[in-house]
């Protein structure tokens, strides 16, 4: 059998501020999720095989995927025949998590993290002197609105006990301390775990912003990119990796109780491919990181042999098959 192993490599538009020696030589872009670890792993992967290629089985396709954190990669590939041209019957990879314990390999079978799809909210109105404007024609007033009540557009939609997640990254507008602009832009994203929780978040968006629009005497309209659908893992594929996990790390491999709300478009592959997508945990000692995403992002390095070592061994057990 074919299996395919794919990494992602793209960076985020972030100024770093982790304090390592191999830190960015671009300031504003920074691996500050982790794809440079993925792709370490990758190529120890492949290493590895190369060594053991008179004891494997089976063929590997090795798929190091741009457009990862835009969400647009997988479906890029996809679209210019990579699965097509090279037809794997199986797909698996990882993820580096610094919020988990260092060297530790967690997965589920199922749905283990959520869809994601992009919004873009501009809000417009007049514009008027900061010193005369009240609620009327106020496009920050009804941003600010719209952020403060923008929960209750996925309050109780859950599944497997999580619910669903909205959230906002960025607010631009013109204006000043005395000028209220006339529009305003609020972006942001919104996690839900299956078609029909997703279609009712998004009917209490427009919900939302109908209310702000009749609040605040504005205009609002919104601008959606579906991202990513929820990323399913096969169960048969999951548990031959965690058997893997199991046979070269004991205990540190295991289950996860609870879908993530976090987002990737690996999904998109796994709606073609039985596959399974897992978690190495790469938390560094002492106090906790700064968050995936964030200026100071940085995971233990000692746990990138592990990755290799379970990716590795669950390639070649899955090639086999």
């Amino acid at each position: 059998r074919t299996v395919m192993l794919r990494a992602d490599i793209d960076a985020l538009p972030i100024h770093e501020e982790s304090g390592v020696d191999f830190h960015s030589r671009f300031d504003g872009r920074m691996h500050a999720c982790g794809h440079d670890a993925h792709m370490a792993i990758m190529i120890g992967v492949a290493r590895t095989l190369i060594d053991r290629i008179w004891d494997v089985n089976g063929k590997y396709l090795f798929v190091f995927q741009p457009a990862e954190e835009i969400v647009e990669g997988a479906k890029a590939m996809i679209a210019r025949g990579l699965l097509d041209n090279h037809r794997p019957d199986v797909v698996i990879g990882l993820h580096i998590a610094s919020f988990i314990e260092s060297g530790t390999v967690i997965t589920k079978p199922g749905l283990l993290w959520a869809g994601s799809d992009a919004f873009d909210v501009k809000f417009s109105g007049p514009g008027g002197h900061g010193g005369m404007m009240g609620r009327r024609g106020n496009v920050l007033a009804a941003q600010a609105f719209f952020i403060e009540r923008l929960h209750t557009v996925v309050e109780g939609l859950e599944q497997d006990g999580v619910q669903c997640h909205t959230t906002v990254g960025n607010i631009a507008s013109d204006g000043a301390w005395n000028i209220v602009p006339r529009g305003v832009l609020v972006q942001g994203s919104l996690r839900t775990f299956n078609a029909s929780l997703r279609e009712q978040a998004l009917d209490r968006l427009h919900d939302l912003l109908h209310e702000a629009e009749s609040e605040f005497e504005v205009k609002a309209n919104v601008d959606l990119v579906h991202g990513t659908v929820p990323l399913m893992n096969e169960p048969n594929v999951t548990r031959t990796v965690l058997e893997v996990g199991e046979e070269l790390i004991g205990d540190r491999a295991s289950l996860l109780g609870r879908p993530l709300t976090v987002s990737d478009d690996f999904a998109e592959f796994l709606t073609r491919i039985p596959g399974c997508y897992f978690m190495l945990g790469a938390r560094p000692a002492g106090d906790v990181p700064p968050a995936h995403h964030s200026p100071g992002f940085r995971i233990d390095e000692a746990a990138l042999p592990v990755g290799v070592k379970v990716l590795a061994g669950a390639a070649s057990r899955l090639a086999a098959e």
